[in-house]
C-alpha cells in the first residue's frame, strides 16, 4: 500500500527538493496540481483532504490557511 503526499508549496525551493526525494520511493504517490491550478483554493482544498500526509513548504499565514481547509480526520500535516 502507498501513502498519497500532497506538497503545498511545491515549486518553492523546500518543496522542490522534498518531492525530488519522493519522487523515486515507491512507497508515496504524489500529489500533484497543475501550475495554473496550484492557487486555486479548491483545487488544494481537494489535494489536502485527498492526501495522507501534507507537507507545507509556506509562509506561516498561508500555512495556517491551509490548515483551515483540512476537513479529512486522517490527514496528517507536516509543516516545513
Amino acid at each position: 500500500m502507498t501513502a498519497s503526499v500532497f506538497i503545498d508549496g511545491a515549486v518553492g525551493t523546500t518543496g522542490l527538493e522534498i518531492a525530488e526525494r519522493l519522487a523515486g520511493r515507491s512507497e508515496f504517490t504524489l500529489i500533484t496540481l497543475p501550475e495554473e491550478r496550484r492557487k486555486d483554493d479548491a483545487a488544494r482544498r481537494q489535494a489536502l483532504n485527498a492526501a495522507d500526509f501534507v507537507i507545507l513548504c509556506l509562509p506561516d499565514d498561508a500555512s495556517r490557511a491551509a490548515v483551515t481547509m483540512i476537513d479529512n480526520a486522517h490527514t496528517r500535516v507536516i509543516d516545513a
